[in-house]
């Protein structure tokens, strides 16, 4: 069964080298995509977003925001300096992620990592002190490097109503250092390292790990407790082989996910179920004659799945995506 197939060369590519990221201009990462029935857009606008910091550990902090899966973010306080996970929607939020840090320390931020390329996780980089060293994967620095503002928002409007408003004023100001697989600093006493194991909802998705704590910030790989994955570049296999990298090298026991609440290490075992359950959903239409169209119609996610009530309707959109985008990968 292709299915067997997939999963078979998904785990035998554990611990082997990860396939270079696609490098495209963030604003048509999706283009050739086509939306299924039911599918809204994630609802990222930024008005009205409050930041709570929460501490999770001796100098580890989440930002959480707000509202059902507007961005979070986090920072990280060492001896020596800090380093801040991510950089938010525009100025504004930017602005806050740095008071935040201000209210806790006045140690230098020394380091601020983007884990994708998207403008809700680097459109705040420019509001950041000059001295702070931006460090992304390197397919995240070129994508950005032959993006745009005005492309981006313009590909974001839908997640913000079409309010182009909140755009303005923002620079896009590139990551200074790129890493291949793996990056890692010492911030005095506090070891952080960034991975990247292969594409996931994007090209570019790192992850952020604090391994004293076990903590880990998973970006758009992993949301938050009550969800399912976007394979929203259109490759299941490839984001079931990527996830089987992550647990393979690090097991976090706290993840704090780039939109909604914080979940426990066991939801990348689950995100995994659900990928492979996608595959196979995609494999047994094709063999039975089913159309794309009818597999994706009316599809929900299963009961197997705990879905946070207020993310349904997102979360449904999400799963008819990934549905379509299996049974793509079947009858290529």
């Amino acid at each position: 069964m292709k299915l067997t197939i997939l999963v078979l060369v998904a785990s035998l590519q554990v611990g082997m080298s990860c396939t270079a990221a696609e490098v495209l201009p963030n604003s048509t990462l999706a283009r050739s995509l086509v939306p299924p029935p039911g599918f809204v857009p994630p609802p990222l606008h930024p008005g009205g977003v409050e930041l709570e910091t929460r501490q999770l550990g001796k100098g580890i902090y989440a930002l959480m925001s707000n509202t059902p899966f507007t961005d979070n973010a986090g920072f990280i306080v060492g001896r020596d300096a800090v380093l801040v996970i991510d950089a938010h929607f525009n100025g504004a939020m930017g602005q806050q992620i740095v008071d935040a840090v201000r209210r806790i320390t006045d140690r230098p931020i020394k380091y601020l990592l983007n884990t994708n390329a998207f403008g809700d996780h680097v459109f705040g980089n420019y509001v950041f002190p000059h001295e702070t060293t931006i460090v992304a994967h390197q397919s995240t620095i070129d994508a950005l490097r032959i993006s745009s503002v005005e492309g981006m928002s313009r590909t974001m409007s839908r997640t913000v109503g079409g309010d182009l408003s909140v755009f303005a004023g923002v620079e896009l100001r590139l990551p200074e250092v790129g890493f291949d697989t793996y990056w890692h600093v010492d911030l005095g006493g506090r070891r952080v390292e960034m991975h990247w194991f292969g594409q996931g909802m994007s090209p570019h998705d790192s992850i952020v790990y604090v391994p004293e704590a076990k903590i880990a910030w998973t970006a758009n790989m992993v949301f938050g407790e009550g969800t399912i994955p976007w394979a929203r570049s259109g490759n299941i296999a490839a984001y079931l082989e990527t996830l089987q990298r992550f647990s393979a090298k690090i097991q976090p026991k706290i993840i704090v996910p780039g939109h909604g609440k914080i979940a426990t290490g066991g939801i990348i075992d689950t995100y995994q179920r659900y990928l492979v359950g996608v595959l196979e959903a995609g494999t047994l239409a094709v063999a039975g004659g089913l159309s794309g169209e009818a597999l994706v119609a009316d599809a929900e996610v299963s009961a197997d799945y705990s879905i946070s009530p207020p993310l349904r309707v997102l979360m449904t959109g999400f799963h008819r995506w990934n549905l379509q985008a299996a049974y793509r990968e079947v009858v290529r």
